[in-house]
């Protein structure tokens, strides 16, 4: 019998700058964004304000994000909500135009 894989999710609270060239709507720009991160895909994003730039929109938006197979590891190893929610807060931190002001897991182990 196999084992389900079951990807984790947090949910982020994110400013995030998109170009003025960038393709479609704010909400395609930002999870176009937040996606050029390794390891996140963006499963829902809703946008909570805008600040209008010269070159870029600022935008402070919620995202549920999935993570990849690292984070899986760490929560199929026993780490706490905590742990999982870190490293997605550092990548986030590392990504171009991308600054998180709160990550926190929403979905804990079972």
């Amino acid at each position: 019998m196999a084992a389900a894989i079951h990807t984790p999710s947090v949910e982020a609270t994110v400013t995030v700058r998109v170009s003025q060239a960038a393709a479609g709507d704010l909400v395609a720009g930002a999870r176009a964004q937040i996606e050029r991160i390794d390891g996140l895909s963006v499963e829902e994003l809703e946008i909570a304000g805008l600040r209008p730039g010269l070159n870029d929109t600022t935008v402070e938006a919620v995202a549920t994000l999935a993570v990849d197979e690292e984070a899986v590891r760490a929560a199929e190893l026993g780490a706490d909500e905590a742990v999982v929610a870190d490293r997605v807060r550092e990548r986030l931190a590392d990504g171009f135009g991308v600054d998180p002001e709160r990550v926190e897991r929403v979905d804990p182990p079972d």
